[in-house]
């Protein structure tokens, strides 16, 4: 992965992130956290 790649990755990480922060309910909050935990547990499985 090339730094470009990975400062991307970032960026979508805390992007989605800032999402969750915003959400209402503790639920949806929680449920786009799992989400983005599934990815990152994901692409470190390759």
């Amino acid at each position: 992965m090339t730094d470009l790649q990975f400062k991307s990755r970032l960026k979508q990480i805390i992007c989605g992130l800032e999402d969750a922060k915003r959400e209402e309910s503790k639920e949806q909050t929680d449920r786009k956290i799992d989400a983005l935990l599934k990815d990152l547990k994901e692409d470190l499985q390759g």
